[in-house]
This record gives C-alpha cells, sequence and structure tokens, in this order.
C-alpha cells in the first residue's frame, strides 16, 4: 500500500515538473509561430537575427543583411526580437553604437 501511494505521488511529481512546463513551452512556441509577420524581426535556432519579407504555410523568408535572404521552416524561429529598444535600454548613455573598436 505504501508503495502505491510513494509511486503515485512521483507520477504526479513527474507530471508537474517535467510534462506541464513543457506543454506550456509549446504552447507559447505555437502562438508565436501563427503572429509572425512580414516585417517582424525574429532569432532562429541557431542565433540568426533578420527580418521576417514572407510568410508562408511551413517556411518563411528572413532578410539577415541587406540583399540577402533565406528561407527557413517556420519553426526554426524561436523569438521576436525588437533591437532597437533594447539597444537602447542595455547602454547606459542611451546610444546603441557597440564600445568594441573595429578589426584591422
Amino acid at each position: 500500500m505504501t508503495a502505491l501511494i510513494f509511486l503515485g505521488g512521483m507520477l504526479v511529481l513527474f507530471y508537474v515538473l517535467i510534462v506541464m512546463p513543457q506543454r506550456r513551452r509549446r504552447q507559447v512556441q505555437t502562438q508565436l509561430l501563427q503572429e509572425v509577420a512580414i516585417g517582424d524581426e525574429v532569432m532562429t535556432l541557431g542565433g540568426i537575427f533578420g527580418f521576417v519579407r514572407e510568410v508562408e504555410d511551413h517556411h518563411i523568408v528572413l532578410e539577415i543583411a541587406p540583399d540577402t535572404r533565406v528561407r527557413l521552416v517556420k519553426s526554426a524561429i524561436t523569438a521576436r526580437t525588437e533591437a532597437e529598444a533594447e539597444g537602447a535600454a542595455d547602454s547606459p548613455d542611451g546610444s546603441t553604437e557597440s564600445p568594441e573598436t573595429p578589426l584591422p
């Protein structure tokens, strides 16, 4: 009897700690993919940032540099970003320029 209670408790703990957060993450990802629109700045699984130029059912076209476009499967999108707002907020003086020196 005690073993069944212990097993039941472990199953509940597994569900709460593993299954629920995973389900929540999947719902957020699905919502993001449904809401992605032309002009949004997004980040891919590989860490590439770019602007959405075309949206199809299963893929998007991402502009990663001027006149450089790549076609990606929609599920490769991990986040929508706001570069201008984040860049100004990260810098103490409000500038968005990088303090790094250029390479020779």
